[in-house]
């Protein structure tokens, strides 16, 4: 039970951080700016999370719960990060003055860095779930029907995300559309349709598994 209360609290100061390193003030506390106070609490308790949850997963999550289920939560919690770096990357990009004309200008490489952590401690910790019992089962027939049914609504989502670009280009004047259109920008645009697709087919699987728990 401890070792449960102290992950979730390593999670609650890690959401506090990265919040507070993408949308900090830049203001001082004990001589540091709060965005780097804010990377630098997120940076050792994102690592020190996916030490504690590779080490003792069988402690943190629920014992009932398949390899399957903990890799959702796993992976929901990654999935909204980067959805989050994302909205304040492009929150930024939308600020420009400019039109981005080379990678160099969209001053991603804040965005970048983040998403290598993220991703290397997703996987970090997605390839230790399986806990102390190596011959586990990590999927079984109710996993895979309901891995199926989020990757049907993740089309769905992205079916629904490209008809409403689709509508945009249709119904919205050219002088408005331009800034957006700039292939560099265009490209990050699609890159954040695919996160939330990825987003929306783990809120839904993690929906699932908590409705199926009632």
């Amino acid at each position: 039970m401890a070792i449960s209360r102290l992950a979730w609290g390593v999670l609650a100061l890690a959401l506090t951080g990265a919040l507070a390193s993408l949308f900090g003030p830049d203001q001082s506390l004990w001589g540091h700016n709060l965005r780097s106070l804010g990377a630098m609490v997120f940076g050792f308790t994102l690592w020190f999370g996916a030490w504690l949850y590779a080490r003792y997963p069988d402690r943190i999550f629920a014992p009932a719960w398949s390899i399957a289920e903990r890799r959702a939560w796993t992976a929901l919690v990654f999935a909204a990060l980067i959805f989050v770096a994302y909205l304040r990357f492009m929150w930024g990009v939308a600020a420009m003055f400019e039109v981005p004309v080379s990678v160099h200008e969209l001053l991603a490489e804040h965005f970048i860095a983040n998403l290598v952590v993220l991703l290397i401690a997703w996987a970090v910790v997605s390839s230790s779930l399986r806990g102390k019992e190596p011959d586990a089962i990590e999927a079984d027939e109710r996993d895979l029907r309901l891995r199926r049914a989020a990757d049907h609504v993740g089309d769905w989502a992205l079916t629904i995300l490209i008809a409403w670009c689709a509508g945009l280009l249709a119904f919205q004047p050219a002088e408005r559309l331009s800034w957006w259109l700039a292939p560099l920008v265009a490209a990050n645009v699609l890159i954040g349709i695919l996160i939330v697709k990825a987003l929306v087919e783990h809120v839904y699987l993690v929906g699932r598994y908590a409705w199926d728990r009632r």
